[in-house]
């Protein structure tokens, strides 16, 4: 159902031509016009045309899952974020992106669902990757972002998923860390790579998967690598995205956090933009958490400490259609 909200936000993107429009959730403020999706549907022009700019951002993917009987796995990498707003789109050395100019008529929107972790996931001994989200402007011209990876799993020498930003290496038995999976140009980062008895944290799309690491404080601790932090956007309401360092902004696509295996170890934190936490060993309760939904960040990776899922799923994707008021 179409909810509109007033608030009073500053201008966010420049377009001409007085657009009367329906579809998502509409908030309008004095200077622009967003249209939140989170879930599939249809954005219809009813009257007018001009310029519209564009957040469109896919799912995250799940912590890593299981191997041979082991859960300790990376986390998951968030969605792929592409946008035309002045804050750009996700990755590094991202391409600016065009705001695109439409008239009467209605338009699909695709919002990708997170990755499934733990026991509930397709699959009996893998996490899962994100979805897509796209927007369909034209015949001719989808802009699809592509769908966050899952972590990697224990002593998987492939390491993290690649995907819209990568998940982090997974728990390695040997000297050899297990690398972090590849972020897409123009989208997100890499995740970080996992070590013994460490896991990489996923990439962000504001920042790479930060990799797993281990400290003598007197004895052996593991730390999980934190997921890469999330982009933040201006203009955005409350109800949506989440806090970070900056006040003025919300921020989406944040990594999950790995896993760790050490008893006296942490898992790592997830990256601000919705990231969940990875488990570790020596929390009871597990602390991995789920991707917070509709911000496409990184499930958390698992522990072994029972031999049961730990891992946690990715949050879902969002779209965001803007145009002047």
């Amino acid at each position: 159902m179409m909810q509109q909200i007033l608030l009073g936000f500053g201008p966010g993107s420049s377009g001409g031509g007085p657009i009367s429009a329906t579809g998502g959730t509409k908030v309008t403020s004095p200077t622009i016009v967003q249209h939140f999706f989170t879930s599939s549907g249809t954005f219809e022009i009813t009257s007018g045309s001009g310029d519209v700019e564009y957040l469109i951002l896919a799912g995250g993917g799940s912590g890593g899952g299981l191997n041979s009987g082991v859960t300790a796995s990376g986390g998951g990498g968030a969605g792929g974020l592409l946008s035309s707003f002045p804050e750009g789109p996700g990755g590094p050395s991202p391409t600016s992106a065009a705001a695109q100019e439409l008239s009467s008529g209605t338009y699909a929107v695709t919002v990708g669902g997170g990755g499934v972790g733990g026991p509930t996931s397709p699959s009996p001994t893998r996490g899962q990757e994100g979805e897509n989200s796209a927007v369909v402007f034209s015949p001719t011209v989808t802009i699809t972002a592509t769908a966050g990876a899952e972590g990697g799993i224990w002593n998987d020498p492939n390491g993290g998923g690649d995907g819209g930003c990568g998940g982090g290496g997974g728990y390695s038995e040997t000297p050899d860390p297990r690398p972090g999976g590849e972020g897409t140009a123009g989208q997100g980062y890499d995740g970080g790579y996992g070590v013994k008895a460490a896991c990489g944290g996923g990439g962000g799309a504001g920042g790479v998967g930060t990799n797993g690491y281990g400290l003598s404080q007197p004895g052996p601790t593991w730390q999980g690598g934190p997921g890469g932090n999330g982009h933040g956007f201006a203009d955005i309401p409350p109800s949506y995205g989440t806090p970070g360092p900056s006040p003025t902004l919300r921020y989406f696509a944040g990594g999950g956090g790995g896993g760790s295996e050490g008893n006296s170890g942490e898992g790592g934190v997830g990256g601000y933009g919705g990231g969940g936490d990875g488990s570790s060993r020596g929390e009871t309760p597990p602390a991995s958490t789920n991707a917070t939904a509709n911000t496409g960040g990184g499930g958390g990776g698992g522990d072994n400490a029972t031999g049961s899922p730990t891992i946690k799923s990715g949050g879902s994707g969002i779209v965001v259609i803007r145009y002047p008021a």
